[in-house]
């Protein structure tokens, strides 16, 4: 078998990756939305792997390797990699956990990540007893969600320009640039204090909850946060120093915020390869870290990650792959492989809703009271109904399924 061609098209927000093969057997993966500065760089890694057997899956990626390195190249080596996952399990005719180790549970637990509460008891939540209120719904649907996950302080956008300048002591830097402030006043820092109180004090212990608060916090505040708050058990807070936005881990620093606190510390989704998390891992710099496939390597590379953190203490919860089918089956079916430092990942929200039509392979209910069932069809399990995905392809991407 050797590879003939690795298409991409755009289907609604997202890159689909297809690798096409001499045998007929295709592999696909699926980029998070609005990612499309990213499509360039495909036919870059195609050169690389014309010719190779897609089942020798290491091979290929050592051939493209040499050229990927943080976004946008490891999104794209990335979801490569799970393409190859997916095609090398349809040939042998195996679902990738088994490729991958096999399968330690029948369910994998998950968080609410990007998935949409239907009907929330707050369109707008704008107290934190609101927002206490519509993660208790979470857990109410039919889905059932015993993790909720929910944005706070400089990862929300209740935060806004006026804040950062007002409310802390600030020489410049808008919401959305990698440092948003420098020291907190002690007003902000009673306020962020409050916030996670607020919400703690309505949700209670009927769901575990995790809070994404950064990057932008200097480390004494987020010191002083993390001990404020450990009277309230949260189960971890997320990027609070590096994280989104930022090409660096600063382990470091990290290392003298976990060791301050009993509460959970969490980050790890931008970082690319094994080799990136060597300092996180081998220091302890954090308690739990939290690696995207489809921007760490791939899910080959995530459960190597996971077994060398097992082996220092550190827990995983990985980060989701936002609005794929396909992302979520393959972290479905490398989750259900992983050792006992598993807690649960960032479920894809599946968006739009059509994208559950258009594929086939997911089981009836495969996400019920905060697990998803691993399923058993080969590959990552999940195939395109062509006519239905056909009719959302862009103009320029007719011959995609061709």
């Amino acid at each position: 078998m050797k590879i003939t061609d690795v298409k991409s098209a755009k289907i609604g927000t997202n890159i689909v990756i297809r690798i096409v093969t001499d045998k007929g057997v295709d592999g696909f993966s699926q980029i998070e939305g609005n990612k499309d500065y990213v499509r360039p760089l495909i036919p870059y890694f195609k050169s690389m792997i014309l010719g190779c057997d897609p089942t020798n899956v290491e091979d290929v990626l050592r051939r493209m390797r040499r050229s990927a390195g943080f976004k946008p190249w490891a999104k794209v080596f990335s979801s490569i990699e799970m393409a190859l996952w997916d095609l090398a399990g349809k040939e042998a005719g195996l679902p990738v956990y088994k490729l991958l180790g096999g399968k330690v549970r029948d369910r994998v637990r998950v968080y609410n990540g990007s998935f949409m509460d239907p009907n929330p008891p707050h369109k707008v939540a704008d107290t934190p007893e609101k927002r206490g209120e519509n993660i208790l719904h979470l857990n109410e649907l039919p889905e059932g969600f015993t993790i909720v996950k929910t944005a706070a302080f400089w990862h929300t956008r209740h935060y806004t320009e006026a804040d950062a300048y007002n409310t802390y002591f600030s020489e410049g830097g808008g919401v959305g640039s990698v440092r948003m402030g420098s020291l907190l006043t002690e007003a902000a820092l009673n306020k962020s204090i409050d916030y996670i109180a607020r919400i703690k004090k309505v949700v209670g212990d009927r769901v575990g909850l995790a809070f994404d608060v950064g990057p932008g916090f200097m480390p004494t505040d987020i010191i002083r946060l993390a001990k404020a708050v450990e009277q309230y058990n949260v189960m971890w807070l997320e990027d609070s120093i590096t994280g989104d936005y930022t090409p660096y881990t600063q382990a470091s620093v990290y290392r003298d915020l976990t060791t301050s606190t009993s509460t959970p510390i969490h980050t790890g989704e931008q970082v690319f390869l094994r080799h990136n998390f060597m300092d996180l891992i081998e220091t302890r710099a954090v308690d739990i870290i939290g690696p995207d496939p489809a921007d760490v390597g791939g899910l080959a590379e995530l459960k190597w990650i996971t077994e060398y953190a097992d082996l220092h203490g550190i827990l995983m919860a990985p980060h989701g792959t936002f609005d794929g089918v396909f992302g979520m089956a393959g972290l479905t079916h490398v989750c259900s492989t992983m050792p006992q430092n598993y807690i649960a990942y960032e479920f894809p929200g599946l968006n739009p809703g059509w994208w559950v039509d258009i594929v086939e392979g997911l089981p009836s209910d495969f996400l019920r009271d905060g697990h998803v069932k691993v399923w058993d069809a080969p590959g990552v399990g999940v195939t395109f109904n062509v006519n239905k995905a056909t009719k959302y392809l862009e103009a320029d991407d007719k011959d995609f399924f061709l």
